[in-house]
């Protein structure tokens, strides 16, 4: 574990808090997505996170929980993404892969009291992952395509685009390995966690996003990447079915409104 990559989540956390004091709501935890889960980052990474918020009782029972889902600038310009309780639990449901590495990655900062919630997610991490294996994937390609298309986007110069090689290499590498991972996982069933570990292809990765190739080398392999995501969804089709075989909806349901209810009890103890 990066001791670094932990204090930066400390920072994360601490940061999130402040924003609850001010404005309203209590942080459960702190959870660091990107680079550092995948092995592929170096000195220069930021470290981003996503907290999870549990709103205060009254905007939760009202519907105004928008104001918990934002992106906290942090000093040294990472990110601090926060959602509500039941938005990072509906991401969760949704089979989002980059909110559902949060539940692997060893760089997290659970806020005191709240380990019980955390403990809870842990528990269904596996099946969150799994629980429909035809929709993951599909969800799985799509980000895929995301990367390729956002390589060879004109407009996302903030985002990488290097006008001097008429593509994005940080883009092309999550390509690479975002395939890299899904193989793992779908094809090769590997654990969730150990499947976007691609640090095996650490050097492979990183010399593709720090030493870019001539243009028509990274069309050549635009096409590939193209070509691979149709072979993959022939794959996904001959092997998966459109089914789940754990009910996540329910079962975060059921948390979130635990929470609810606690949130409840508390406030009628406090005013009696």
């Amino acid at each position: 574990m990066r001791e670094e990559a932990l204090r930066k989540v400390f920072e994360h956390a601490e940061f999130v808090d402040n924003w609850c004091a001010a404005h309203g709501g209590i942080r459960v935890m702190t959870a660091l997505f990107g680079s550092q889960n995948y092995g592929t980052d170096n000195e220069n990474s930021d470290v981003d996170t996503k907290s999870i918020i549990v709103p205060e009782l009254r905007d939760w029972t009202w519907g105004d929980t928008e104001k918990y889902n934002t992106t906290l600038v942090m000093p040294d310009g990472s990110h601090a993404e926060t959602k509500s309780l039941v938005d990072m639990c509906k991401q969760y449901i949704k089979g989002n892969i980059n909110f559902i590495e949060t539940l692997y990655t060893p760089y997290v900062d659970i806020a005191p009291g709240w380990e019980w919630l955390y403990e809870a997610f842990l528990d269904v991490r596996d099946n969150v992952s799994r629980h429909n294996l035809y929709k993951m994937a599909q969800t799985w390609l799509g980000y895929e395509r995301q990367a390729i298309e956002r390589a060879f986007n004109s407009t996302s110069e903030s985002l990488g685009y290097r006008p001097a090689y008429g593509y994005n290499p940080k883009s092309l590498m999550n390509a690479f390995r975002i395939k890299e991972s899904f193989i793992r996982f779908f094809q090769f069933n590997r654990p969730f966690d150990e499947a976007i570990d691609v640090s095996d292809m650490r050097n492979y990765l990183l010399d593709i996003k720090e030493n870019p190739m001539p243009l028509d080398v990274a069309i050549v392999y635009k096409r590939d990447l193209l070509n691979w995501i149709e072979s993959a969804k022939a794959y996904v089709k001959d092997h998966f079915v459109d089914k789940e075989v754990f009910n996540v909806d329910f079962y975060f349901k059921s948390l979130c409104e635990e929470v609810y209810v606690m949130l409840g009890k508390e406030e009628i103890v406090e005013c009696g």
